[in-house]
């Protein structure tokens, strides 16, 4: 029998099989994972076959079956996650704001949020959000074009992506006007749907969270680029 110092090979695989139990729970309790997606019972599975290798050198059933129902229930969970996405259709539109909007945000989770909004096309002159005026939706836009304005002056434009997302789950005031200037494919959903689904789902309200975060955060550094970029002589960005 192969032994690895003061253990054998099955001993140190039973150890390495506790270390997987003890990282998903871990990454769960971070937040890191969900427990609705792949990851957890795929570590769990793992975590329990290695550990009932490593019984196979002194076997006893209550450890045992212990394992092998863990295993018998990760396979479980990893279908019927795998059954439920296979279930769910996207349309091309929704594909592309998940793509670009919500890219590591759980299908399920994704679906539920697609069927609370709205699809509209919204024609030049259409405002999205006014400055200091609260924040009602959010709105994602997936094709077209629409100015930001913030004192009076156009400072930046949106071809596609979210439209107040940095404002709208406290219904505060927006910090800038978003006009739509040509006509645009817009996807809506209410500030007050958002906030009580993420009173009730805490996996939605993570996520939506870190997708919204993102957006802010993009748009962030794409202003500050502006913002540091040389003028040229007529004063304008290069």
């Amino acid at each position: 029998m192969i032994v690895v110092g003061s253990l054998t090979l099955l001993e140190l695989a039973g150890f390495i099989g506790v270390g997987f139990y003890l990282i998903a729970y871990l990454l769960l309790q971070l937040g890191t994972i969900k427990g609705s997606g792949y990851t957890f019972p795929a570590l769990n599975l793992v975590g329990s076959l290695l550990v009932l290798l490593g019984l196979a050198t002194n076997f006893n059933w209550p450890a045992g079956a212990l394992q092998i129902a863990w295993a018998v229930i990760s396979v479980f969970g990893l279908v019927r996650i795998y059954i439920q996405n296979s279930r769910l259709n996207f349309s091309e539109e929704e594909q592309t704001l998940i793509a670009y909007g919500l890219p590591r945000m759980a299908k399920p989770t994704a679906r539920n949020l697609l069927n609370r909004g709205v699809w509209s096309n919204a024609e030049a002159g259409t405002t999205l959000t006014e400055e200091n005026e609260c924040v009602t939706h959010l709105h994602f836009m997936l094709h077209g074009s629409a100015k930001v304005s913030s004192g009076g002056a156009d400072i930046a434009e949106i071809k596609r992506g979210f439209v107040g997302e940095m404002n709208v789950m406290e219904a505060a005031p927006a910090s800038a006007t978003v006009t739509i200037t040509e006509p645009s494919r817009i996807f809506t959903v209410s500030g007050t749907t958002l906030r009580s689904l993420a009173e009730t789902d805490a996996d939605f309200a993570s996520s939506l969270s870190v997708h919204l975060a993102r957006s802010t955060k993009e748009k962030l550094i794409e202003a500050n680029r502006k913002l540091s970029a040389p003028a040229d002589s007529s004063g304008h960005v290069a």
